[in-house]
């Protein structure tokens, strides 16, 4: 290099080296004058490359075919995929694998057994296993062509839809939040629907891809081809405080090249971001003329919180009815509602507790009847947080709270802190103010009597904006040290309605923890039933003597304190928001075209702030051109570059499409790196088959359904999976294919082979995503206020009914803290764009098969179905075609009939322990130990490394 010698290139490597000395690296046809050879064949070690130094030394072999490459002309050839396809004529899949292993010592294995064979296609097409009725007709079928009509079956499934869905969701980085720190929510729902329809409806994936890239573009553009352009706008969105709008939107279109180049071309185009590297096929220059294909839309960096950033439209869905919305949602109201006027019984003991310190609360301040406090600074038992809407009030609130002392305090403290400035009055008296959002402050709260007490706060300068107050009242009695929060959320707020005469007293909103909180409304012309009066009525009477009333305001009020309480409250909010509208439709994020054209620069150094040279939309010189007319006045648009990508002359998008599908059906890709078909990508194991395939693809229309069709009768793909020693020594990761692969199932899939098997899966297609069960807190652990708004996505609010069981596929995606089962089976962030998974073994994913409540009810679940089946071998086998599609061996059936019965004796004796198991799957009932027994044997078989893995 330092010399000015390169290689890389004919024109490069024949130039004439030095000062005009006449010397050349190669001369075509002449090994004896070119340089190279005398250098590679030289005896001297100052003279010879590689040097003796480096340790690295050409064989005999090689530099003999380096030399007859030169006599016989030093043709160089391009990249390999970035050739022309040639494809050979009529070779099948079969002869040109056959073809690879010839010299190997190699041959192709049997076919595998029908019933494997049946549940590899069954889950590779569909993501699910066969049902034991499927298996039946299948080995029944003894007509010619049996196999066939499976495939064509499974192909034209709903399920195969969903199936080829999540490969392109990872790909598209889809997710149902928008990213980043703050990582709120937003509406995507409507655009995975229409990934599903086109899939559905075998839609060419010409148009696929040029719907999703300029669907807004084309002439007379309708409402779904404007949805489909949300695959530009999945990425990661931020509203944060103190963002550079022109930093990200920088960063959001340098994020769609990268999606773009990754998904169609197989190119990793983002390293030119920042300069040029030396040997890469793509120019920092060329960067920024893709990047300004991009660069003319109307996406503006900042974002809005919990919610979609424009442009964005009101669309519907082609495949979820507003019927079904509406259905779901009232099926799943009445669920919440059932559970939400139960207080749980094990909380009786806690509800005793409770009565004693509300009472201690609302009556006469008796130190020994209250919880201790410890005194603190600040205190740290949730203060109450008072949030309202103030569309509706004028500029000043007032707040009050009314309690009874027995006696006067020995001391008293007030913590008070506001977002608006605010006054604090203790029984007429001001004793202080608090300014905006100050750290909180602590009066000494004087002025208090024996008797009713009355502390006010007047919030000043609401304005249109909510205002919020964080208030607490700690007291110490005149013989102790311990301290006593007297304050609750029993506030009664006053403030003057617009167009009403005076002011009237009003029950304040809802309380939550300092730091955010749920937003309440102000409303109602009178105190709660279940205010501070009527609740200590209540339970000031023996409970022998409570009446109805009595009960149901203690019961509202105590449950009003329990998370749980709190989580289905806001589930509730969330299911009625969804009934109201229920009209099948959502607001979904698209590209718009900016009516104003922007100019495009080099980014010296990828900096949003140092523009360089002007550029225009491009691609890159290595493929072949563009037309020189763009479709938009003359310039080029997006939809010139999706026409260019599905143009049958392009040589990356069908082998890099192609080669995704082959590595969806065989594990790994003919090329291994399918995220990268550049110069550091792997050269294809087969590239004959990659041309012949990718050619007939777009010869054919670019018919998916006809590309897997085609994969899946080989008699390549219809191979067993059992590796010989010598398979195992000669080709030990399978890339020639002498053998069938045999890999584990995607995160998905493993979770719903399992929902399936127990008959638990809800196959309803489409529609908003769904919230399956996870470990509480973990939304908590990376939120960025902590607030749990129902909206937010800041806090995990489970599912319930039959929402939790549908296809993975529907699983709201956090990208910060994504599904944590489906993470630890290697599932992606979707924070970028990812098109190849990689598959990991860990004592995580054992944990999950075992313990996840997901897989315990499904456990459950099928272990009803196997013990309501008949005899004990009718039991084993249905569970066993369930889950592993085909019947028990005779050692199983030995197996699992001992495991039984030594479950159902060990469960006979621990009643209480078969009660807690039974709960933990779902089931209420006493526990009964032969019901645990069935399902402990169901989980044996969902842990069955068989299960989890396609054979």
């Amino acid at each position: 290099m330092k010399a000015g010698l390169q290689l890389d290139s004919f024109e490069s490597a024949t130039a004439l080296l030095g000062k005009g000395e006449g010397r050349q690296a190669l001369v075509p046809g002449d090994r004896k004058a070119s340089e190279l050879w005398k250098r590679i064949t030289s005896m001297d070690p100052d003279e010879k490359m590689p040097p003796p130094v480096s340790n690295h030394r050409l064989s005999t072999g090689q530099i003999e075919v380096l030399g007859q490459w030169i006599d016989q002309g030093a043709e160089y050839e391009g990249h390999w995929s970035f050739q022309v396809l040639k494809a050979a004529p009529g070779s099948s899949i079969d002869s040109l694998i056959r073809a690879r292993l010839d010299g190997t010592g190699l041959w192709p294995v049997l076919p595998a057994d029908q019933a494997i064979l049946l549940r590899r296609i069954t889950q590779d097409l569909t993501g699910l296993p066969p049902t034991p009725e499927e298996l039946d007709a299948f080995l029944g079928d003894h007509k010619p062509g049996a196999y066939e009509r499976v495939v064509d079956r499974l192909l034209r499934s709903p399920a195969a839809a969903e199936r080829l869905a999540v490969d392109w969701l990872d790909g598209a980085r889809y997710a149902d939040t928008n990213g980043y720190s703050i990582d709120d929510h937003r509406d995507m729902w409507i655009w995975r629907d229409w990934v599903l329809n086109a899939f559905l409806t075998n839609k060419p994936f010409d148009e696929f891809t040029v719907e999703q890239i300029a669907g807004d573009l084309l002439p007379g553009a309708t409402e779904q081809q404007r949805v489909a352009t949300g695959f530009l706008r999945n990425s990661m969105n931020t509203h944060e405080g103190g963002t550079i709008p022109e930093e990200y939107r920088v960063t959001y279109n340098v994020d769609k090249v990268d999606t773009v180049a990754t998904v169609f071309m197989g190119l990793t185009m983002k390293c030119a971001q920042c300069h040029d590297h030396k040997y890469d096929s793509i120019s920092q220059k060329e960067f920024y003329q893709f990047y300004a294909f991009f660069n003319q839309s109307s996406e503006p960096g900042s974002g809005v919180t919990n919610s979609n950033t424009g442009p964005l439209i009101e669309a519907g869905s082609e495949i979820c009815t507003p019927e079904r919305v509406k259905r779901d949602a009232a099926l799943r109201i009445a669920e919440l509602k059932r559970l939400r006027a139960m207080p749980p019984a094990r909380l009786a003991a806690q509800r005793d507790r409770w009565e004693t310190e509300q009472l201690a609360s609302l009556g006469l301040f008796k130190i020994g009847e209250a919880a201790a406090k410890k005194l603190v600074m600040f205190p740290q038992d949730q203060p109450s947080w008072i949030w309202f809407a103030a569309d509706k009030t004028a500029e000043s609130v007032e707040f009050e709270r009314r309690f009874n002392l027995e006696a006067i305090p020995a001391k008293a403290r007030l913590w008070v802190t506001c977002d608006n400035a605010c006054e604090v009055v203790i029984n007429g008296r001001s004793i202080g103010s608090s300014d905006d959002w100050t750290r909180p402050k602590v009066f000494e709260a004087r002025g208090l009597k024996a008797g009713e007490n009355t502390i006010a706060v007047r919030a000043t300068n609401v304005g249109a904006s909510p205002a919020g107050l964080l208030l607490s009242l700690a007291m110490r009695a005149a013989n102790g040290d311990e301290w006593h929060v007297v304050t609750d959320k029993k506030w009664q707020a006053r403030l003057p309605v617009l167009g009403a005469a005076g002011t009237k007293w009003k029950p304040a909103a809802e309380l939550a923890k300092h730091g955010g909180g749920a937003w309440g409304t102000l409303y109602g012309e009178k105190p709660s039933d279940t205010g501070p009066d009527a609740l200590y009525q209540a339970l000031s009477m023996a409970k022998q003597d409570r009446t109805t009333a009595h009960w149901a305001t203690i019961n509202t009020a105590f449950s009003e304190m329990q998370p749980a309480f709190k989580t289905l409250t806001n589930q509730l909010g969330l299911e009625e928001k969804i009934l109201r509208k229920a009209a099948g439709t959502g607001r979904t994020t698209v590209m718009v075209m900016d009516y104003k054209p922007r100019k495009t620069h080099i980014l010296t150094r990828g900096a949003y702030d140092q523009p360089g040279a002007e550029v225009s939309a491009g691609t890159p010189s290595i493929l072949p051109p563009m037309g020189k007319t763009g479709t938009q006045n003359g310039k080029r648009t997006r939809l010139d570059l999706a026409h260019w990508l599905v143009d049958p002359d392009h040589p990356l998008t069908s082998r890099v499409i192609v080669n995704r599908y082959w590595q969806m059906l065989f594990g790994t890709g003919l090329v291994k790196t399918a995220e990268d078909f550049g110069a550091q990508g792997e050269f294809p194991s087969h590239p004959e088959l990659l041309d012949r395939l990718a050619a007939d693809f777009v010869a054919s229309g670019w018919d998916l359904r006809r590309l897997l069709h085609r994969m899946v009768i080989s008699e390549t793909y219809r191979q067993q999976s059992a590796a010989t020693p010598e398979l195992l020594e000669k080709d030990p990761y399978n890339r020639l294919l002498a053998r069938a692969p045999r890999f584990r199932l995607a995160a998905e899939f493993v979770r719903d082979g399992a929902l399936a098997a127990s008959g638990l899966l809800n196959g309803d297609l489409g529609g908003p995503s769904v919230h399956p069960y996870q470990p509480d807190g973990l939304w908590e652990q990376v939120s960025h206020y902590g607030y749990p708004n129902p909206f937010s996505s800041q806090k995990f609010l489970p599912g319930s009914g039959r929402a939790l069981y549908r296809r993975s596929l529907y699983t709201a995606w956090k990208r910060t803290s994504p599904p944590p089962s489906m993470a630890i089976f290697d599932a992606p962030t979707r924070e970028t764009c990812s098109v190849r998974r990689l598959n990991t073994n860990t004592p995580l994913q054992a944990l999950v098969l075992q313990n996840d409540p997901q897989f315990l009810e499904a456990a459950r679940a099928l272990g009803d179905l196997m013990a309501a089946a008949g005899s004990l071998q009718d039991g084993l086998d249905l569970g066993a075609k369930r889950v592993l599609g085909r019947a028990t061996t005779t050692k199983e059936l030995e197996v699992l009939s001992a495991a039984l019965v030594r479950y159902r004796r060990a469960y006979q004796s621990q009643p209480e322990k078969a009660r807690q198991l039974l709960a933990s799957a779902g089931a209420t009932g006493s526990g009964d130990p032969t019901q645990v027994a069935w399902m402990l044997v169901a989980s044996t078989l969902l842990n069955m490394d068989e299960a989890v893995t396609r054979q």
